[in-house]
């Protein structure tokens, strides 16, 4: 009996220290009975938890969650322990029997996939360099804040007293602000001391201060000093003081204030008619609360809850910085441990897109209070992480660039008539061709995509019974929060028309390649791009089996020569008509050495017999050449004029020349510098096929057609 009065004695001992923040006495004590149920070990986890020691808060917790006594909420409490000793991996498995044993929690969400989200908050583009202040000492200093060239903070470090107090709960001095002079330009703190004003450092805590826009008020979080709670403890409260020039008027406290809860770590809005704080006053979702306040009819509106960012957790040490950044620390949410750092964008008066700020800013112990200059990309905040100087630390931090932060891309699936389209996949690409998501409309035809990246976004949109669709979206510093994109993918109706355009050389398929395609049976006219493959896919719509379709094909593409095809074809079953299979679909690079008559398909240039007027049809072909040499006005050419053998050869080279000087002057007439163009007459000289005419007096008998391949003209590119 006797025995059992001891364990009870030693726990109530253990939890009345634990209440009154003597954290390393109760754990003491509470030692020696924790074998008794989960209750001791939970306090006892606390209390080591308070103390810093980790390792030993985590065993507790171990032993916890193997008792049948225990509670879903010791899950819960047992993974913060786990993120702040850095085993992320059985932190989530905790997080998961929590969610099992308490499923009505719907804020679990936000620690789903603990890991993969630490991966993505280190990887959010903005690199983050931090560097522990030379200023630090082994005991607590943070709070940063600097006001007309002077850093303020707040820090436990001893003072020239001859009787130093110190706190219960972490055995250090109580905490007082301190000032120095500081270079913006490198950091440099000179001339530190704490602020000499017994009205603002007085007997138990003061700081952090947070200073109003217009520099004329300092809010300074501090212990009442007026009353305690009920229970006896005494909470933090907001207190202002006026300033003039160095001189700090008596702190009075905000209306508020409470005796039966804390409010402190205020921050204003650009405009300072909002105060952001912190509390744990009833009412809030739970621990402490980001709460906000506005100005109105000369004092303080009644204290609205930021619903939006609270937790069941802690949230505190907001700031807000003139840009519209919005920074506040919480372990609510998924971390690295402890308290982390976030950041969202405060707009139309609320903070969105928030965000885990990532590493190397945050760390498995407590990250906080952010003070950032106006710059947006350096400042300073608050760590008690390994490696610093001891307790909490100041640390100094720069950026490569402000943060910013995700817009969305809303994608809307359509078929060619309107229709919205369900299920589409979507294969989002940044610009270089890297895969970045894959995405499905939903049954509204939508599909979001959110980013902090700007450029341009492909999409490629693909759907069975649909041809494939692309889209682009271009993403700039200036582009609104959401960006509407539109993928419109073609039915497929069973007969498809493949164009391949190749190099008429090399016969290499060419990309980019201008296609104008008219339907000579409706006259419509649309036009196309080859794709990196040279190709283009074009369905085929309003066609039964055994229809016939009828196309004019022209290609264009820089440095090319345009060529005009027409092609014609029977739709004799389902499929894909390759239109190179039956034409040839090739084009020919403009250099020296091409005969633009071949390279354009031009039809043979005709005249009446023995004459050398310029026929209307011919007219036709070297209206052709004239479009060419006005699209390259750097082409130089040789029009050559060729007879067959019959008649006499002088003959024959005196028409030609004539004819060749017709039809060059026809051409001149109509381009810009005209001596680009000259004419010759070659008569018989050059004959293709051995058809010749002179020589022995039996000459072999030759065919019409074996004539006329020699009488032709040729339009040869001699310079560039």
């Amino acid at each position: 009996m006797n025995w059992v009065s001891a364990q009870e004695k030693n726990e109530i001992i253990g939890t009345t220290q634990l209440n009154e923040y003597d954290y390393y006495a109760s754990v003491a004590t509470l030692e020696k009975v924790k074998e008794k149920d989960a209750g001791v070990l939970r306090k006892l986890a606390t209390g080591y938890d308070k103390t810093g020691d980790y390792a030993k808060a985590e065993a507790c917790y171990a032993s916890i969650s193997k008792r049948t006594d225990r509670i879903p909420n010791d899950h819960l409490e047992y993974a913060r322990i786990l993120m702040k000793n850095q085993k992320y991996a059985e932190a989530e498995a905790q997080l998961k029997i929590y969610s099992g044993l308490n499923p009505k929690d719907s804020e679990m969400d936000r620690f789903n996939l603990l890991n993969e989200s630490l991966e993505k908050f280190s990887t959010q583009g903005v690199a983050i360099k931090v560097q522990n202040s030379p200023i630090n000492t082994e005991q607590e200093d943070f709070g940063p804040a600097i006001h007309n060239g002077k850093l303020y903070f707040t820090s436990s470090r001893k003072k020239n007293e001859a009787v130093n107090r110190t706190w219960l709960g972490n055995r250090l001095s109580f905490l007082d602000l301190y000032r120095a002079d500081i270079n913006p330009s490198d950091n440099n703190i000179t001339n530190l001391q704490p602020i000499k004003n017994k009205k603002v450092n007085n007997r138990y805590h003061e700081g952090p201060v947070a200073f109003s826009p217009d520099g004329k008020q300092a809010f300074i979080t501090r212990n009442n000093y007026a009353e305690k709670a009920i229970d006896g403890t005494r909470h933090f409260s907001l207190f202002v003081s006026n300033l003039e020039g160095e001189t700090w008027s008596e702190p009075t406290p905000i209306i508020f204030n409470s005796n039966d809860y804390s409010v402190g770590h205020g921050t204003f809005s650009p405009d300072g008619k909002t105060l952001f704080f912190a509390s744990d006053m009833p009412g809030g979702k739970g621990g402490v609360d980001i709460y906000r306040s506005r100005w109105q009819d000369g004092n303080w509106s009644v204290p609205e809850n930021m619903a939006s960012i609270n937790t069941s957790g802690d949230e505190m040490f907001p700031f807000f910085h003139e840009s519209g950044i919005f920074f506040f620390s919480s372990d609510g949410y998924a971390g690295y441990g402890g308290l982390d750092v976030f950041v969202g964008q405060y707009k139309d008066d609320e903070v969105k897109q928030t965000r885990n700020v990532g590493a190397p800013f945050n760390s498995s112990g407590d990250d906080f209070s952010v003070w950032m200059n106006k710059d947006a990309v350096t400042g300073m905040f608050s760590s008690n992480r390994a490696g610093g100087k001891g307790n909490d630390d100041l640390y100094t931090f720069s950026m490569d660039k402000p943060f910013t932060f995700a817009r969305a891309i809303k994608i809307t699936a359509k078929d060619e008539k309107g229709n919205k389209l369900a299920g589409v996949q979507i294969i989002l690409k940044d610009h270089l061709g890297k895969e970045l998501a894959t995405l499905s409309t939903n049954e509204n035809a939508e599909a979001v995509y959110e980013t902090s990246e700007t450029g341009s976004f492909n999409l490629d949109g693909s759907k069975k019974d649909y041809f494939e669709s692309k889209a682009q979206v271009k993403i700039t510093d200036e582009s609104p929060e959401l960006l509407a994109a539109d993928l419109v993918l073609e039915k497929d109706p069973g007969f498809m028309l493949l164009v391949k355009v190749s190099d008429k050389k090399s016969n290499a398929l060419l990309d980019s390649v201008k296609v104008i395609l008219v339907n000579n049976m409706t006259g419509k006219e649309e036009v196309f791009y080859t794709d990196k493959d040279g190709m283009i896919k074009r369905p085929i719509y309003d066609k039964k089996l055994n229809d016939r379709v009828s196309y004019n094909i022209r290609m264009e593409k820089t440095g090319y020569l345009p060529r005009g095809t027409t092609y014609n074809k029977e739709l004799t079953a389902p499929g894909v008509y390759d239109i190179s299979k039956d034409l040839s679909l090739a084009i020919e690079k403009m250099e020296v050495g091409t005969d633009l008559a071949k390279a354009i398909d031009l039809k043979p240039i005709y005249f009446d017999l023995a004459k050398y007027d310029i026929r209307p049809d011919a007219a036709v072909e070297l209206d052709k050449i004239v479009a060419i040499m006005n699209e390259f006005p750097t082409m130089v050419v040789e029009l050559g004029s060729h007879t067959d053998c019959r008649g006499t050869a002088g003959k024959n080279l005196e028409l030609s020349q004539k004819r060749a000087d017709a039809s060059a002057n026809y051409i001149k007439a109509r381009i810009k510098d005209p001596y680009r163009i000259a004419g010759k007459g070659y008569g018989e000289t050059k004959i293709l096929n051995g058809c010749t005419c002179e020589g022995p007096k039996k000459q072999p008998k030759y065919t019409e057609s074996q004539h006329s391949v020699n009488r032709r003209t040729e339009f040869l590119v001699v310079k560039i």
